[in-house]
């Protein structure tokens, strides 16, 4: 609903931070003995409400060029921790910039209607979900090809895909955000651009493999021809030159927002009293005003949470993990070596100095002590 739209967000950011934790510290205990809560659920909302930034244990190095200790303060890794969400984010984004292939690549938004988001509450049919915008390349970019330049060509474009479950309301919206290649490899390896994405070809191919794997896993069929009489120009496809990823340092700006954080920003709540939960979110301009009990607002924030080791970001085709380091040449039965970084599985510490490596001295189960004349928190730097 549409509050008053002449609050701002200088009048907002001027209250006292009301935070998740917060709110969780108040109410969880309650909330956990009236409503059934998954296990994981459970670990995840204990480990945001046990983390304690800075006066958790920390990891100790040793830098011989600069010879001083660095220390790596120990977080909780909670999908619900804001500080912990963000700087995961962010050494996400690091490691996937220095892992892309050096052409421009293209963030790319799928969505589905309304009509079938409750289908996909059963958790385990998430990753068929993700699996369709593979699907949906693998099918439309050879016909899109044929049809634009006249030509028949097999190439492979290399697609990031992020599964982000809900909107600025909270609410589970399941849609995908991928990063794509603006081109594809050849059998040889060699890259071709292509600078134009038809938005309406690709909604058209994104309904239909959507729906042919849906109705596989158990989806009325005539729902499904409802559907596709409703959205007969395809499901929501977002192709904009907006989009456009340059250089692999944008990463950060475009998609690494929408990896490991909780479903709402601190800053954007403003109001609880114990019982009732405020928070805005910004639509085209104007501030719209949410009202929750404090129970409401944990079920809409838990909900969000996937499984035990379900992958929230999937790599296919070209940046696949049987293809990260080999491409197709004429040799080795089609097989050619490339040479592309290890997306952060191998790293080395280094330096946020000098940029040597680290020596590891040992964990602490105690924040360092502050009589000690050199504090510096340790970025990571990968290889």
């Amino acid at each position: 609903m549409k509050l008053n739209n002449n609050i701002s967000y200088e009048e907002v950011n001027k209250k006292p931070l009301i935070t998740v934790k917060q709110i969780l510290e108040e109410c969880w205990p309650d909330y956990v003995v009236n409503h059934e809560v998954e296990d994981y659920q459970i670990r995840e909302v204990d480990k945001a409400l046990n983390c304690y930034g800075d006066k958790n244990g920390c990891f100790v190095f040793y830098c011989n060029h600069c010879e001083r200790y660095i220390f790596q303060h120990y977080g909780c890794n909670s999908r619900l921790c804001s500080c912990c969400g963000k700087r995961y984010a962010d050494q996400w984004s690091a490691s996937l910039a220095k892992s892309m292939f050096p052409v421009p690549h293209r963030h790319i938004v799928f969505s589905i209607p309304s009509e079938l988001w409750d289908f996909l509450r059963d958790k385990s049919l998430w990753k068929d979900y993700m699996d369709c915008a593979r699907t949906c390349f693998y099918n439309y970019i050879p016909k899109m090809l044929k049809r634009m330049l006249r030509k028949v060509w097999d190439l492979e474009v290399g697609i990031v895909c992020i599964l982000h479950p809900f909107g600025k309301d909270m609410k589970f919206h399941p849609h995908l955000h991928l990063l794509i290649t603006e081109g594809g490899f050849d059998i040889k390896g060699k890259f071709h651009k292509i600078n134009f994405f038809p938005s309406d070809g690709f909604r058209k191919c994104w309904r239909y493999v959507v729906m042919q794997k849906f109705q596989e896993l158990g989806f009325p069929n005539w729902k499904a021809t409802e559907l596709f009489d409703k959205y007969p120009n395809g499901f929501y496809v977002w192709v904009h030159k907006r989009g456009r990823i340059r250089h692999p340092k944008m990463i950060a700006s475009y998609v690494g927002r929408y990896v490991r954080h909780p479903a709402i920003a601190n800053r954007r709540i403003t109001y609880f009293n114990g019982r009732d939960v405020h928070f805005y979110y910004d639509q085209e301009g104007d501030i719209i005003d949410v009202f929750m009990t404090s129970e409401q607002f944990i079920s809409a924030l838990i909900q969000h949470i996937p499984p035990p080791n379900f992958k929230m970001v999937r790599y296919y085709l070209a940046y696949s993990r049987r293809r990260k380091t080999c491409f197709f040449d004429k040799k080795q039965s089609g097989i050619k070596q490339l040479t592309l970084n290890k997306f952060g599985l191998i790293k080395e510490i280094r330096c946020p100095i000098c940029k040597n490596n680290l020596i590891f001295i040992h964990y602490s189960p105690k924040p360092p002590s502050k009589e000690l004349p050199i504090q510096r928190e340790l970025e990571i730097w990968y290889l």
